[in-house]
């Protein structure tokens, strides 16, 4: 079981509305979650008005739900 989650979160604001994605990468130590979460920089200096990626890490908290194929969620 992962103690940490990679919050990834992908705001597009390409409309009046911006969208918002969140993407969720258990990691076994906060270490790693820390060290993965600077790899998801986004690039395009010139995009950065329109496309932000924000990341955090968080504690695991109680038992994570199981799906068929080995995720968690």
């Amino acid at each position: 079981m992962s103690e940490f989650v990679l919050v990834i979160l992908v705001t597009m604001g390409l409309s009046k509305v911006p969208s918002t994605y969140e993407i969720r990468v258990p990691k076994k130590t906060y270490k790693q979650c820390i060290e993965d979460s600077k790899t998801y920089k986004f690039p395009f200096e010139e995009l950065h008005k329109v496309i932000s990626v924000k990341t955090r890490c968080e504690k695991v908290i109680g038992k994570q739900k199981q799906l068929k194929n080995e995720k968690s969620i």
